[in-house]
């Protein structure tokens, strides 16, 4: 085993472990150089007399505060079978301590037990640095593999940047690889490959970043999550590809009293994730949910709320719902959500009666969903209903630009909209396919104040592009309907008993061979304007 000064780390002493004596490298030129690959061997080749090795650029001296602090000297051996466990421990405590970076070299770093991180801690992997989790786990925070000390007591300012790998030994090395909870938290640049049994991240806190950061290898089945915030403000995820076996990218908080009791039920406001990409293999993509998760339901209520939290050009595929929105036990509220940009790839999902795209509240919850906005984003190769929306409290959902082509599989419809006030589709295209409806209103429970303005229903063949069953008060202006020609039977509106209020104005009907595009069976419905008609 490597030697190492007897008090490095050791609890009650304040030196750093001995070093050669000579130049020091920066804070600013390890993270340059460790991007580059360089910094590992550089540190590796100082001589006894401080010298760079031959043809090596010269290192800068620096100030003693300034200094790097190597794994290696505080007894890790990186050789992937000694345990590093309590090396990388006495290294980070000590980088907490003193303010300085915690450098791991090239190697792999077993380790048999968790790794505390305390306020403070700047961890840095190198190029193909590898910290290994070899014991299994349940999956709650408080058995993570890098987590907090104490979860009741913020760990702040943790640094934790790549471009080196953290994970487990295999996928029998079940548990959550990197649970903090701390303000001014920054992750970035790393890999987090092989886990199973628990989230790659959970992270809670103010002014989270996760930047640039690669999850890549879960167990294929169920039960292995991405990136989920838990609690917290001003988040914000960016260029991270997301490989999970659960939900990819997540604003979930933890909605199991039993679970973490410390972070349960903590509300999210502000987040963003941001030009992110990846593939969920079992389950979601997209997620904002307020749900009993990890736990069947207690006996304490849930009140926490998401609020001004959004996804912004991220694009994925899934196998179970694409984008999920959903309150079911608790009563505060997601509001103001966006997704703008993005896009989900359902090819591979299965022909059953799931959909794409869901937003959803429970009729015994106090919650409720208000003011989520869809702006030109889209299912790509839907093969069960693109979207469908089930309330009650569910209230100013938007899609904008949105295009909506018929499901390949066995569902009947495109959109559903179910128990919800003041849906309005604006610039959206559904495509149609045979046998297929493509916009149904209020089939279980009555909508209120739709509307669809300036939306193009096109490759209609049978039955009605928009079905108006259960409304109440609806206004469908500036629209295009136009069928495959030929022997079609396709209308464009059927207007049901039950509606009431419906205002059918200034669209196009030209497109439909049926003489008569709609079926006015409600009494008081008001036609005017209209082409084709």
């Amino acid at each position: 085993m490597r030697h190492h000064h007897p008090d490095a780390g050791a609890p009650g002493t304040t030196d750093t472990p001995a070093r050669p004596a000579g130049p020091s490298l920066s804070r600013r030129g390890l993270l340059l150089l460790g991007g580059a690959g360089l910094a590992s061997p550089l540190l590796a080749g100082l001589t006894s007399s401080g010298s760079a090795p031959a043809g090596a650029p010269a290192l800068v001296p620096r100030g003693h505060d300034d200094d790097v602090l190597d794994a290696r000297d505080y007894g890790a051996e990186g050789d992937g079978r000694e345990d590093d466990t309590r090396a990388l421990q006495r290294l980070l405590d000590a980088s907490a301590r003193r303010g300085r970076v915690a450098y791991v070299p090239a190697g792999t770093y077993r380790c048999s037990a968790g790794l505390l991180l305390r306020s403070g801690v700047d961890l840095h992997l190198a190029r193909r640095a590898r910290l290994v989790k070899d014991w299994a786990a349940p999956p709650g925070m408080t058995d993570a593999f890098l987590r907090n000390a104490d979860f009741a007591v913020k760990s702040n300012e943790v640094r934790i940047t790549g471009p080196g790998t953290i994970g487990a030994r295999d996928h029998g090395m079940t548990g959550v690889v990197l649970a903090l909870y701390g303000d001014d938290v920054t992750i970035a640049d790393i890999t987090i490959d092989t886990y199973a049994g628990g989230q790659a991240v959970m992270f809670a806190g103010d002014r989270g970043r996760i930047d640039g950061i690669t999850v890549r290898g879960s167990a294929p089945e169920f039960g292995t999550g991405g990136i989920r915030v838990i609690g917290g403000a001003d988040f914000l995820g960016t260029g991270c590809h997301v490989e999970s076996g659960d939900d990819c990218l997540q604003f979930v908080p933890i909605g199991n009293p039993e679970a973490e009791p410390t972070l349960y039920n903590q509300s999210i406001t502000g987040g963003r994730f941001v030009e992110c990409t990846g593939a969920s293999s079992a389950s979601r993509f997209m997620v904002a949910l307020l749900e009993f998760t990890g736990g069947e339901p207690g006996t304490t209520d849930m009140d926490a709320s998401v609020v001004d939290c959004s996804f912004q050009d991220c694009h994925g595929s899934a196998v179970n719902r694409g984008i999920v929105v959903k309150n079911t036990h608790s009563r505060g509220a997601i509001e103001r959500l966006a997704f703008t940009d993005c896009t989900i790839d359902m090819s591979r999902a299965a022909d059953a009666s799931t959909q794409e795209i869901r937003v959803q509240t429970d009729p015994a919850s106090r919650g409720a969903i208000r003011d989520v906005t869809f702006t030109r984003t889209d299912v790509i190769d839907a093969v069960n209903s693109p979207v469908r929306v089930g309330g009650p409290n569910i209230s100013r959902l938007t899609f904008d630009g949105c295009t909506f082509t018929a499901p390949s599989g066995a569902a009947p419809t495109s959109v559903v909209v179910d128990g919800t006030d003041q849906p309005r589709f604006h610039d959206c295209t559904f495509v149609g396919a045979p046998g297929k409806r493509l916009l149904v209103v209020g089939p279980a429970n009555p909508v209120t104040a739709l509307s669809v303005e300036d939306c193009r229903f096109t490759d209609l063949e049978s039955l009605w592009a928009l079905d108006l069953l259960g409304v109440a008060g609806a206004r469908v202006t500036g629209s295009v309907f136009e069928d495959t020609g030929a022997a079609s039977t396709a209308r464009a509106i059927r207007v049901s008993p039950t509606a009431t209020d419906v205002v059918i104005e200034g669209n196009d009907f030209t497109g439909i061979s049926h003489p008569e595009p709609v079926t006015d069976r409600a009494s008081g419905a008001a036609l005017e304007g209209n082409t084709g008609a």
